[in-house]
C-alpha cells in the first residue's frame, strides 16, 4: 500500500464527484489509507482504475467494489 498525499486524494474525490455524483470517502489511519464509495457500479471501478493510472497510481478493490487501496 503506497501513501498518497492530499493533494491527489482530493483529486480523486472531485473526479468521482463531477463523472457519477458519487462521493469518495478516504480514511488515514495507523493501519494505512484507503477509500471507500456508498455505491459502485463497474463504471465507477473502471473510471478509478483509469483515473489513478494518470497519477501513477494502481487501484486495488474489495470483492465488493466498495473498498479500493492504491499502490
Amino acid at each position: 500500500m503506497t501513501t498518497i498525499d492530499f493533494s491527489n486524494v482530493i483529486k480523486i474525490k472531485n473526479a468521482v464527484n463531477e463523472k457519477f455524483g458519487e462521493y469518495v470517502h478516504f480514511h488515514d489511519a495507523c493501519g494505512g489509507q484507503y477509500f471507500n464509495l456508498e455505491h459502485t457500479s463497474p463504471q465507477i471501478i473502471e473510471f478509478i482504475k483509469e483515473f489513478v493510472k494518470t497519477l501513477g497510481y494502481t487501484a486495488e478493490f474489495e470483492e465488493n467494489g466498495l473498498f479500493f487501496t492504491l499502490n
